[in-house]
Order: structure tokens, then C-alpha cells, then sequence
């Protein structure tokens, strides 16, 4: 499963960095937007690929603000963050759109 990486550009003409595996033939109703943890970028999870690639699952996700290829958000709160994942599902297309994630954060 190959990923694709993309630049958006925001209507703030900052940067949003995309990863799309963009599975051939994948049914649009079986797409996951992945949301890393911290301190990480937004590669979807690779040793989830094969079961994805067998069940035609889309992985989706970005590089939040400032991490990555992504430019940062100054002066952002938590809840800016869902920007990006509008922005990314609004490039990656159609269809529903189901969330995974990881937590970056200590015991």
C-alpha cells in the first residue's frame, strides 16, 4: 500500500501536509482519518496496511500545526486542531469517514 503525500494550502495561507493511501478500488464508506499522537507527524500506521489493503480501507490523515511538513498555527487552542481534519477529508473526497487514533501521552 503506497501512501501519497500532498501539500494544502489553507484559506490562512498556511500549509497543511496530507497522507492519503488512497487504497485502488477502495469502497469511499471504508475510509479512516488517522490522528497521531504527540510528538509524532500523521503517517498512517503501516503495520496496519495489509489488513487495510485486503478490506479496501483508505487510511487519511495530516501533519498537525508544526509538525512535519505542516506550518504552524500560532496562538491555536485545542480545539483548533479539528481544522485539519475538515481540510483533509474536504481533499481526500467524499463518502463517510470513520477516526482512529493514538495518545502520545504518559502513564
Amino acid at each position: 500500500m503506497d501512501v501519497t503525500e500532498t501539500d494544502l494550502r489553507l484559506s490562512d495561507g498556511r500549509q497543511l501536509h496530507l497522507y492519503d493511501t488512497g487504497a485502488e478500488g477502495a469502497d469511499p464508506r471504508r475510509t479512516v482519518f488517522w490522528h497521531h499522537g504527540t510528538p509524532n507527524i500523521g503517517a498512517p500506521p503501516v503495520p496496519l496496511f495489509p489488513a487495510a489493503s485486503r478490506l479496501g480501507i483508505r487510511w487519511v490523515s495530516y501533519d498537525r500545526p508544526g509538525y512535519g511538513g505542516s506550518t504552524p498555527a500560532p496562538d491555536r487552542d485545542v480545539a483548533s486542531a479539528a481544522g485539519g481534519p475538515r481540510g483533509g477529508a474536504a481533499a481526500g473526497g467524499g463518502g463517510g469517514v470513520a477516526g482512529r487514533g493514538a495518545c502520545g501521552g504518559g502513564a
